[in-house]
């Protein structure tokens, strides 16, 4: 790729550079332990409001979840609330990002750069809503209606539906950020020889985290899972139009 490099900021040594990246990763931190605290407070409403949202019956009477660890309404709690925390955070890390990135990037990086950020920072929030209030109501919808067997009383660990929850919720999101980011390296014309820079690099990484995070629920899937993840978001982002640098 050809074209004038942009950059307003004077040259510096790389010591300096990591000491920005380690400023902005301790104001993330300490705006993370902020949010933490703050969405401590009401989670226990939220949790307890989802679980009402789900098609079974939960009241006292029809206990059809329960939570069979002793840590595991802790584990629950805390995974919740570091989820919600980093969705707050996600304009501020977007922000961050931004100006950590712009002084060695060219232009049509920095508008790929720019429009990455604004993509993920609203379609991510979108994307967790509709997999926790509408997606797992339609999976127990179904796992209803495939009948069950007779005289057996089917209780929901709560945990493991969480589990679920939070593992479907990466995954979208690794997808969602994989894909945007491979669509706009081709409409900004980040390309060589008819190939996204990036590409190979970008989906293995995908696949990798997804492999390495997933849940025991999904022991025996996980490489499935990355596979038809990284594929489905190479497979979105060669749809889009691509263009040349010139």
């Amino acid at each position: 790729m050809t074209g004038k490099h942009v950059n307003n900021f004077p040259n510096r040594d790389l010591q300096d550079h990591l000491g920005d990246l380690n400023t902005i990763a301790r104001r993330i931190s300490f705006a993370l332990i902020v949010m933490c605290f703050f969405w401590s407070f009401s989670i226990d409403h939220l949790i307890i409001h989802w679980l009402g949202g789900l098609p079974f019956d939960t009241s006292p009477r029809n206990e059809s979840m329960s939570i069979y660890g002793p840590f595991d309404w802790l584990q629950m709690r805390w995974t919740a609330v570091i989820l919600l925390a980093l969705l707050s955070l996600l304009p501020l890390i977007s922000i961050q990002a931004y100006w950590f990135a712009i002084p060695g990037l060219y232009p049509s990086e920095r508008n790929w750069l720019i429009s990455v950020l604004i993509l993920t920072t609203t379609v991510i929030p979108i994307v967790i809503f509709l997999i926790w209030y509408h997606g797992l109501p339609i999976l127990f919808t179904i796992s209803e209606i495939s009948g069950r067997p007779d005289g057996v009383i089917v209780r929901y660990d709560a945990s493991s539906v969480f589990s679920i929850g939070m593992s479907l919720s990466w995954v979208l999101v690794i997808w969602s950020v994989t894909t945007i980011s491979l669509s706009l390296g081709r409409i900004f014309g980040m390309m060589n020889k008819g190939e996204i820079r990036f590409r190979k690099r970008l989906l293995a990484i995908s696949a990798s985290v997804i492999i390495l995070t997933l849940p025991i629920e999904f022991d025996g899937l996980k490489i499935i899972i990355a596979f038809f993840t990284v594929i489905a978001s190479d497979f979105v982002s060669n749809s889009m139009p691509s263009r040349s640098v010139g």
